[in-house]
């Protein structure tokens, strides 16, 4: 293990050194000498009690803004456009995918169900309006 990660270790504090040494997302021998430094801090039982409690809060309140991210609605201009994406096949390509692929890698799952809702409530317009022969931007032209 390198020299740099052994010294950003041993410099975290005794919460953040707790929460290195029980995540996953580190080398395991990164995870190791995690666990060694925390031993070698000898820390009382009473303090790394408060110190797991303090954890398992911050890991709580993480969870709990994922979880809020997760459920926000998509903003009422972006329905309208993925409404017109559905309904006008090119801008998908344009708007639809970036954007979705944008709340995907955010965890904003409510905004990807919505997205797939008006973008699929504008393309069964599209179907209906050719079905009663009626040109997708005639409703437009009306409006100006």
């Amino acid at each position: 293990m390198e020299r740099e990660v052994e010294d950003f270790i041993q410099n975290l504090s005794d919460i953040d050194l707790i929460e290195y040494a029980h995540t996953k997302l580190h080398l395991p021998e990164a995870v190791h000498f995690a666990k060694v430094e925390l031993a070698r801090r000898k820390l009382p039982p009473e303090k790394m009690k408060e110190l797991n409690d303090q954890w398992h809060a911050r890991i709580k309140a993480q969870e709990e803004e994922i979880r809020k991210v997760a459920s926000e609605p998509l903003p009422g201009k972006l329905k309208i456009l993925v409404f017109l994406c559905g309904l006008y096949l090119a801008l998908p390509l344009l708007i639809f995918i970036p954007a979705w692929c944008k709340f995907q890698n955010e965890g904003s799952e409510q905004k990807c169900k919505d997205m797939y809702i008006f973008a699929g409530a504008g393309f069964i317009l599209q179907i209906v309006m050719i079905l009663l022969k009626i040109p997708p931007w005639s409703w437009l032209l009306k409006i100006f």
